[in-house]
């Protein structure tokens, strides 16, 4: 691949985060034998302080004014990708000149995502405008989670990403120093810094005067004062900074307030002091649990009496356990992967004319629409404008789910089942249908195994009826299959290739089985040509619209909590699940529903991080302040030990990871189970009242 891009800096890490950003992400890119050219705005500041030595992976070229970038015109043509970056000079006109001139995916890259949206909101285009953004077939960014979305809805953007910064662990890595500082900072001036940096650094210097500080970055006033025990750095250049994280027995990380709003916000500093081992004490904002654990990743703090609490810690084992999470998931290496997977995808859209924002067929069927998971796919394709086909038979969705989207003039609900022939009105979409999704199967035990001849002929009956219907209309299928088809795994965390542990024979079987005879019927469909097929293998999803007698184990534990009963655990509890929120689940659905490369074959949608049921429980009981007794049963037939996802797949393919806690999540669920067993006992309350007044 030929990669052109139009970048703040490369030449100079002075006062910016860009130049790091960028040599890590492109020598790691071009290691994987892509051919790359950076063009830099010849700037005073950053040629006075230039500190690259010999980018040898790349070529490197200056330009004075966005009139000369003509120079480079045939090269910018001629490339695969062209990405511009945030903050460039004259990045409108720039902009402008690439989308006029790329022939190949034109992508904006903004490593400042809350400060870019910020402008836009009040009119100011200094590097992107809002007509600019639905022109550049992707949008990667620094800050992930709800962002993305606000930038896909809002802006028109045909893929919003996250691209999230890096580390070279070549250059950053323990070293064998003395400790010079208790606690340091790295970091440039900003004033909405400031008052977490007053809180959590100067402070605690001045209150422990025998321990050592040190805050390095340029820009900061004159007028601060600053306690003796502090040392100032006015620059560290980046050669130095594994020096300057050894020397340091905790580092501090203080993300600026209009990230920590958005949350999901990393600073490339996170990822250097990881690399390096050194102990990090941070902010909180959410998302920072989806890149480190804290207590055992991370140490966070809120106060002064925080952080001189943690200086009073031995935290190695936090700082090795960091790096290992910055080494296994972090690394540049891992992001120029994930650029090389969102340049393929959008190549793809490209390719085929399917951007988003252009695609000429807006009609969606889901089948099992008004069922949990449904219900909330439904809800997004309306939000991204689609019309859509709610397809529900009600033995395990409600009417209740879909009520709202019924006011909707591009919703409809059809009652039927997939086992039966098809209606009439989904049989006459095919000219405008452009999407089926197959959620239309009971999904918990109790319901799946209440009839098990329905189970088994609703996924491979539905999945060979749905895929006929998307055959005729030339739509894309996407069958939600399951982790049941790995059974009770062997191999730990579980990855697409593995085949999987089932009882063919046993009472949850006809679920196991049906999904994976689903999942072979789909792809000979795909294989022959006959329709285009996206398989997610879902793992454990908990969320609103959940019904209380769902059977699974976040339902029942919240509800039994809620409503005072005693709390079943089955088995001893040490059985493990990994559970994803419903939100994220739909995002990694949608994403996968409009991936554009060859075929991926099955793809794992779930959250990495394990836990026991017991801990679970534990949770959900500290939520929900119950002094209901637990109470241990049998574990049921053939209910699996462990399940954990191996997302890699999903992190490369479709940039997709988990980013809501699940301490959120449950709060948000618990919230909703409490309103929706409220409902029937007010109803019930009234009823009575209506009966004693007769």
């Amino acid at each position: 691949m030929k990669l052109v891009v139009l970048g703040l800096t490369l030449s100079s890490s002075w006062g910016n985060g860009h130049a790091t950003t960028y040599r890590a992400l492109l020598k790691a890119f071009a290691a994987r034998g892509h051919e790359v050219l950076f063009l830099e705005r010849d700037k005073p500041w950053y040629a006075a302080h230039r500190d690259l030595g010999d980018a040898g992976y790349c070529t490197l070229a200056f330009y004075d004014s966005a009139a000369e970038l003509d120079r480079w015109k045939d090269q910018v043509a001629a490339a695969d990708a062209v990405i511009v970056g945030s903050y460039v000079p004259d990045g409108v006109a720039v902009g402008r000149w690439v989308q006029r001139t790329a022939k190949g995916v034109t992508a904006f890259y903004d490593i400042d995502t809350p400060v870019t949206l910020a402008k836009l909101e009040r009119g100011d285009f200094e590097y992107l405008a809002p007509d600019l953004i639905p022109g550049y077939g992707l949008y990667l960014s620094f800050t992930g989670g709800p962002t993305l979305q606000h930038i896909e809805r809002h802006y028109g953007s045909p893929a919003a990403r996250a691209l999230y910064c890096s580390v070279d662990p070549d250059i950053y890595r323990p070293i064998d120093t003395g400790k010079r500082w208790d606690l340091s900072y790295l970091g440039t001036y900003s004033p909405d810094r400031q008052p977490i940096l007053d809180t959590l650094l100067i402070e605690p210097a001045r209150r422990c005067p025998d321990r050592r500080f040190a805050v390095a970055g340029p820009q900061y006033p004159d007028d601060i004062d600053w306690p003796a025990n502090v040392d100032r750095i006015e620059h560290v250049p980046p050669a130095d900074h594994a020096a300057f994280y050894a020397a340091s027995r905790f580092t501090l990380n203080v993300t600026r307030a209009d990230m920590i709003k958005a949350g999901w916000s990393p600073s490339v500093r996170l990822f250097e002091a990881g690399a390096c081992a050194t102990p990090i004490i941070s902010d909180r904002w959410d998302g920072l649990d989806r890149l480190f654990e804290p207590g055992r990743e991370i140490m966070l703090a809120d106060t002064s009496d925080d952080v001189i609490a943690a200086l009073d810690t031995n935290a190695a084992a936090i700082g090795e356990a960091a790096r290992t999470r910055t080494l296994t998931s972090h690394t540049a290496v891992h992001r120029a992967a994930e650029l090389d997977a969102h340049l393929t995808e959008a190549a793809g859209r490209k390719k085929k004319g399917r951007s988003r924002t252009m695609t000429p067929k807006k009609t969606a069927l889901v089948a099992g629409g008004a069922g949990f998971i449904g219900s909330h796919i439904c809800e997004r394709l309306i939000a991204d404008g689609y019309h859509v086909l709610c397809f529900d038979n009600f033995q395990t969705g409600r009417e209740e789910n879909v009520r709202h989207l019924r006011r909707e003039s591009r919703f409809d609900l059809i009652e039927g089942d997939v086992i039966d022939p098809l209606p009439g009105a989904l049989a006459r979409s095919t000219k405008s249908l452009a999407i089926v999704f197959d959620l239309a199967c009971a999904a918990s035990p109790p319901h799946y195994q209440a009839d098990p001849e329905h189970t088994m002929l609703t996924n491979v009956v539905g999945a060979s009826q749905l895929l006929r219907l998307a055959e005729r209309a030339g739509a894309r299928f996407l069958l939600s299959s399951t982790s049941e088809v790995y059974g009770d795994p062997e191999m730990h965390p579980q990855p697409e290739s593995y085949r999987g542990w089932v009882n063919c024979t046993g009472p949850r079987a006809c679920y196991d089985e049906g999904k994976r005879a689903a999942e072979t019927l789909a792809f000979d469909f795909d294989r022959l040509g006959r329709a285009e097929v996206r398989v997610a293998r879902i793992f454990n999803t908990y969320g609103p619209r959940m019904r209380p007698d769902d059977g699974r184990v976040v339902s029942n534990l919240i509800c039994q909590a809620l409503s005072g009963d005693d709390i079943t655990i089955y088995g001893d509890g040490s059985q493990t699940r990994s559970f994803c929120y419903v939100d994220d689940l739909v995002d990694g659905l949608i994403r996968l529903s409009r991936y554009e490369g060859a075929q991926p074959g099955p793809v794992n949608l779930g959250n990495p991080i394990e836990l026991t049921v017991s801990d679970l429980a534990e949770r959900v009981i500290a939520l929900t302040g119950t002094d209901a007794e637990l109470v241990y049963r049998p574990l049921p037939v053939d209910d699996p030990r462990r399940r954990r996802p191996d997302i890699g797949k999903a992190k490369r393919l479709l940039g997709w990871r988990p980013e809501v806690g699940l301490q959120k999540g449950l709060e948000q669920t618990t919230a909703w189970f409490a309103r929706a067993i409220e409902r029937p006992r007010r109803k019930a309350a009234m009823q009575m009242e209506i009966v004693a007044a007769e």
